[in-house]
């Protein structure tokens, strides 16, 4: 089953969407650490500027006009007074840094007990400031004199969020990236298909046109050596067809002329053995050609039922007198060239009757593939022998049947066939006896 193809403009803004998330998460954490511990200096630091000038300025007016002060000094986000009881209790949990750095900050006029405690949560967050109950605040208590305590409280302002800002820079950044993801996978997304466009069709045994060379330079180099590499191949190919088809066609002339002389022969025996041996030598000669020709592809595919296609393989040859049977089942259809599937069927399946002494044939569909297997019951093969068989002229012939026919080209020309649909054979031998031999090949090529 063919899986689910992901462009690869997708795959590249994924990928990169993902590291600008990831790098911009950071970029936000950092920032928001750094901004909140400045923050908090900046804040602590204005707290010691107004109590220090503040605790100055008490110590130098008479409380008469203590109050008036206070009030002027009590503004939004502040709030000072003067009472009995400190705002903050000895036991409370309390800011012991920041009692130190008051008291410095006091120098000459610093009071013998400071204190200073935190409460509520800040209100600086994500999308924005929160609202104003519970936030952060400084809640401070300077011993003036005996059961004289200024109380002091300081609420932070509200602070600006960054991540607004960040994610509409995130998202802006995003859709420029993916702009530029897709037309880097268009640039060499498309270079790329041709190329295994044009691979596949190699492959099929088809001739190919020469891909235009376009796109990044990697590409273009891998585009002209695969023109290069497809001219020579078709070259070679187109050279040895001619060549095998320039031998038959010289041998038919010396092989009708031996023919000839073979008849003047007057010794039957040696005759006979004589036409024997031309018959063997232009079968062989006819079979090679057949090979060559039938093994590229040049037949239009269409859409069959291998099962009736393999079923009438075996009609005939039961007809003829062989031990064939066909094991019916469910139509499977497949886009392919008919002929040669049906050659090569019939040459799996003719060893298995001259090699294994019958033939089981059936035909499955097993996802995007159809397969036509062959059983026999022959006594199989070595691992060695598997790997020989599909070599050309090569015969591995049992003691019982020495004098079957064959040039050793039909397994050769049934997995060329086979390969050219996109499939393959493949042989094992059975559990019990016998070896299966499968053809298989893609419904669609």
């Amino acid at each position: 089953m063919t899986g689910w193809r992901v462009p690869l403009w997708a795959e590249l803004s994924f990928v990169i969407l993902l590291a600008l998330v990831a790098s911009n998460a950071a970029t936000f954490f950092l920032a928001e650490s750094r901004r909140s511990s400045d923050i908090r200096a900046e804040r602590i630091g204005a707290i010691e500027d107004r109590l220090s000038a503040l605790v100055g300025l008490l110590s130098r007016l008479p409380e008469s006009e203590r109050a008036n002060l206070l009030t002027v000094a009590s503004v939004r986000r502040e709030r000072v007074s003067i009472g009995t009881t400190p705002r903050v209790a000895d036991h409370a949990l309390r800011e012991s840094m920041t009692e130190a750095r008051l008291k410095a900050s006091l120098g000459a006029l610093g009071p013998a007990d400071v204190r200073v405690a935190k409460r509520g949560q800040p209100d600086l967050g994500f999308w924005g400031p929160r609202k104003r109950s519970g936030l952060e605040r400084f809640s401070v208590a300077i011993a003036l004199g005996p059961r004289q305590w200024l109380n002091a409280e300081f609420y932070w302002p509200e602070g600006e969020a960054l991540l607004p800002g960040l994610l509409f820079s995130g998202v802006v950044a995003s859709l420029a990236l993916i702009v530029v993801s897709v037309w880097i996978g268009w640039r060499v997304s498309g270079p790329l298909r041709r190329l295994a466009a044009a691979s596949a069709q190699m492959q099929s045994g088809k001739a190919v046109s020469a891909i235009p060379e376009t796109g990044p330079s990697v590409l273009r180099g891998a585009a002209k050596a695969f023109n290069l590499m497809s001219q020579r191949l078709m070259t070679l190919v187109d050279n040895q067809r001619v060549l095998l088809a320039s031998i038959g066609h010289d041998l038919r002339t010396p092989i009708t002329s031996l023919r000839l002389k073979s008849e003047f022969i007057e010794d039957e025996d040696l005759k006979r053995q004589f036409s024997g041996s031309l018959d063997e030598l232009q079968s062989l000669t006819e079979a090679a050609l057949d090979a060559v020709r039938n093994g590229i592809g040049e037949e239009a595919p269409r859409e069959v039922d291998v099962c009736a296609l393999a079923e009438s393989i075996c009609a005939d040859l039961s007809d003829l007198g062989a031990d064939v049977a066909f094991i019916s089942g469910a139509p499977v259809f497949a886009v392919c060239r008919p002929n040669e599937i049906k050659r090569a069927a019939r040459n799996l399946v003719e060893n298995a009757i001259k090699y294994g002494e019958r033939a089981r044939v059936s035909v499955n569909g097993v996802g995007q593939n159809a397969a036509i297997v062959v059983d026999d019951d022959g006594p199989g093969l070595t691992a060695e022998d598997m790997a020989r068989v599909f070599e050309p002229f090569v015969r591995l012939l049992a003691p019982a049947n020495d004098n079957a026919a064959g040039h050793g080209l039909g397994l050769t020309l049934a997995r060329a066939i086979s390969r050219a649909h996109s499939g393959d054979i493949s042989l094992q031998n059975r559990d019990d006896r016998g070896l299966r031999a499968t053809l298989t090949l893609r419904r669609m090529v």
